[in-house]
Formats: structure tokens, C-alpha cells, sequence
């Protein structure tokens, strides 16, 4: 009984939510624990950690949901059907891809693009999946300190 009274507390709920949404987009989730949570090491660490999960989740689902995509795009007509329209992101991520490179991507994915976008993006760069996990984790860890130094000392 005393379980179904944390689960349904307030506060577990915003930390699960800051937890999902840093999976997804941290800077969101990241905002979010700092304006909400009373415990400012505690927002940054659950932020920090449901970004690296989004990373641990979307490299290694990653892989899966790309060759399962070549696979539906083979049986709905080939590869080369109708023509790709490319929107001011996507050439903005290919124009980061081709300059900057896998450790440019890396080190906007959390912040400007988003996690699940850059992972997918990654796992066509790159094949060791554990090496991007940890540049991804060194990345979500930094932007998340460097942001949370920066608006308490903007604060102060």
C-alpha cells in the first residue's frame, strides 16, 4: 500500500516525466527539472540519467528500426521511389554530418537535434555501438552540467 502512495505522489510523477522527456529531448527535460524540481542536484541527475537511457535505448533500437525500415521501404517498391523532399532540418543534419562529422553530431544531438533523431543518424555513421553510447553519454553529461552551472549562476 505505502508503494502505491510513492507511485502516485507528485513529485515521483514530474521526476518520471523529466526522466522520459530528457530521453527524448533533454534540453526540454532539462528546463523543466530546473524550473521544477526544489532539489536542483537531484533534477540534474534524474535529467542526466533518462538522457543517457534515451541514448542507451534509440543506439541499440536504433539499429533494429533502421534495418526493419530498408526492409518496409523494399517491399513497398524499392528504394527508389518517389523523390525525397528534404525539409531545412534534414538539410541541416546532412550539412553537419558532412563538415563536422560523427563528433560534431554527437555533441549537438542532446541539445539542438534531439536524441532519438541523432542515435538514428549515428548508427548509420558509425557501427561500434558502444563507442557511441559513450561518446553520447560524455555529451548528455556535459551539456547537462554546463547548462545547469549556467542558469544558476545567470540566476544568482
Amino acid at each position: 500500500m505505502a508503494l502505491l502512495g510513492i507511485v502516485i505522489d507528485e513529485g515521483f510523477l514530474h521526476l518520471v516525466g523529466i526522466f522520459l522527456l530528457s530521453g527524448v529531448k533533454f534540453l526540454l527535460g532539462l528546463i523543466w527539472a530546473i524550473a521544477f524540481v526544489e532539489n536542483d542536484f537531484l533534477g540534474l541527475f534524474i535529467s542526466v540519467v533518462g538522457g543517457v537511457f534515451g541514448s542507451f535505448i534509440w543506439i541499440f533500437l536504433g539499429h533494429w528500426i533502421l534495418a526493419k525500415w530498408v526492409i518496409f521501404r523494399q517491399n513497398r517498391g524499392g528504394l527508389n521511389g518517389p523523390i525525397k523532399r528534404f525539409s531545412r532540418k534534414n538539410r541541416f543534419i546532412v550539412r553537419v554530418k558532412r563538415y563536422g562529422g560523427m563528433y560534431l553530431l554527437v555533441f549537438l544531438a542532446p541539445i539542438i537535434i534531439s536524441i532519438p533523431v541523432g542515435c538514428l543518424v549515428l548508427t548509420t555513421m558509425e557501427s561500434n555501438r558502444f563507442r557511441l553510447l559513450i561518446l553520447m553519454t560524455a555529451s548528455v553529461i556535459l551539456w547537462g552540467i554546463a547548462i545547469y552551472f549556467g542558469v544558476n549562476v545567470t540566476i544568482l
